[in-house]
């Protein structure tokens, strides 16, 4: 082997090692996330619409966690369904207690003039904690069939590199150490040839 095939075979091996250190800490970004919502019922939200900016500007992610409609408070910002089904997510202007465990909680979008027509009737919500602006936007492509199309391309190609190479490898393997092999013959061979002709 000479040393552009050697050099070519740590390039590739290097390529291989950023590719799988890749795949393994999005892998490990998406365990995380699933493991947070599961165990800390943590929910994301992807804003579409401006009507909380200046706070959270439309294609923001936000993250919630659902709580008894008893603990919230004026100034809270929650996501609730209306009665079509819709999500909203405003602040919390007013609450008034409707019940032992239900309340009556009147919600107005910071960009909007005036609140929402009809308070939402809630026994729980779930209630902002956190908001990153723009990345609502890489969350929804990544959701979207073309990213899913390209990460099962991209799991694929990662696949390959890190088990396909295996045999091409052995197959150099072999070729070298036969080659290596009859390069020592060949010198043995020289050699009892040297001898045989100075006697």
């Amino acid at each position: 082997m000479d040393s552009t095939d050697e050099e070519v075979t740590v390039g590739r091996s290097r390529g291989k090692e950023i590719a799988l250190n890749v795949a393994a800490v999005a892998g490990l970004i998406c365990i995380i996330a699933t493991l947070a919502s599961l165990i800390f019922g943590i929910k994301p939200l992807v804003f579409r619409s401006g009507s909380m900016e200046p706070a959270i500007s439309t294609g923001a992610l936000a993250l919630a966690k659902t709580v008894p409609a008893t603990e919230l408070a004026v100034g809270d910002v929650i996501s609730v369904d209306n009665d079509q089904g819709v999500r909203i997510t405003h602040r919390v202007v007013e609450l008034e207690s409707a019940g032992a465990d239900t309340v009556l909680a009147t919600l107005k979008g910071d960009a909007n003039n005036v609140a929402d027509r009809l308070p939402y009737t809630i026994t729980e919500a779930d209630r902002v904690f956190a908001s990153v602006g723009g990345l609502g936007y890489v969350v929804a492509w990544l959701s979207s069939p073309l990213a899913t199309f390209l990460g099962g391309g991209l799991v694929g190609a990662v696949l390959v590199i890190a088990f396909g190479r295996t045999k091409d490898r052995r197959l150099e393997n072999a070729r070298a150490a036969t080659t290596n092999d009859a390069r020592v013959d060949a010198d043995e061979t020289c050699g009892e040839l040297q001898e045989a002709h100075n006697d």
